[in-house]
């Protein structure tokens, strides 16, 4: 657990030392907030026209309009965060020193998998302004926001895991981003194409299949709108144990390699 921790710190520590993590938060927030200030501008003009004639109150799209554009834009966020935590150590040679430290291949994985989805959960926890605005203007459901942040979490985590499968694959940080960005989209488009099998009879059977296979299935339905199933965590939850241990059985092999 000490070596766990200390690959942990070591991580973190760079993250909060790294332009382009600075890069990404100054992003994804400017977007978001010029996004969420529309959303939100016009979700009030709609609602007061609607208190009107009796209605209005925020809707359950601007509780969860934060969590659901970050996990749209993990394509982008995802790859950038994790293209260097191996692809680099490979690349300058540092992994096989890190590698004679007194640990093993899962641990030194772990420890910097919870150091990039820490740092995405500082960015997550940033957006529950959004939520607190949206307190101002009505009275949101408690139920619904929970869900649908508990849904980002484990999506982001999902996505990280997936990429550093990548990282370790090539000491190319480029070709590592550009692969994990493909990959996140193919997990992302699945529902997409699973509409588009059920219109072949002889692939209407694989349609489910692929279906759930995605990312979206797991969260746009579910869990953004505050409707929280087990099938859903754990699809979440063996996305990442199964992309991490992938990940080690390549530095591993690179270990056995060298």
């Amino acid at each position: 657990m000490s070596a766990i921790f200390a690959v942990f710190k070591r991580e973190l520590a760079l993250y909060f030392r790294s332009p382009i993590a600075y890069a990404v938060a100054f992003a994804m927030l400017l977007f978001l907030g010029i996004l969420f200030n529309g959303n939100l501008a016009q979700s009030v003009a709609f609602n007061v026209s609607v208190a009107q004639q009796g209605g209005g109150g925020v809707t359950a799209s601007d509780l969860n309009l934060a969590p659901a554009l970050i996990t749209f834009l993990m394509f982008l966020i995802g790859p950038l965060l994790t293209m260097r935590l191996l692809a680099e150590e490979s690349r300058e040679g540092t992994i096989e020193v890190l590698m004679t430290l007194p640990m093993n291949e899962a641990q030194f994985i772990i420890g910097k998998f919870l150091a990039v989805w820490s740092y995405y959960t500082v960015l997550l926890l940033l957006t529950v302004v959004y939520h607190l605005i949206l307190t101002l203007v009505g009275v949101p459901d408690a139920g619904v926001a929970f869900g649908a942040y508990l849904g980002a979490w484990l999506y982001g985590g999902a996505v990280l895991a997936v990429c550093m499968v990548w990282s370790a694959v090539t000491e190319d940080q480029i070709v590592a981003a550009f692969l994990s960005a493909a990959t996140v989209l193919v997990l992302y488009l699945a529902e997409v194409a699973a509409v588009s099998l059920t219109s072949s009879p002889t692939l209407a059977n694989a349609a489910g299949f692929v279906r759930e296979l995605g990312l979206q299935a797991h969260f746009g339905a579910t869990l953004a709108n505050g409707i929280i199933r087990a099938e859903d965590i754990a699809y979440f939850v063996l996305m990442m144990i199964g992309a991490l241990f992938i990940t080690t059985r390549i530095v591993e092999t690179r270990r056995w390699r060298a």
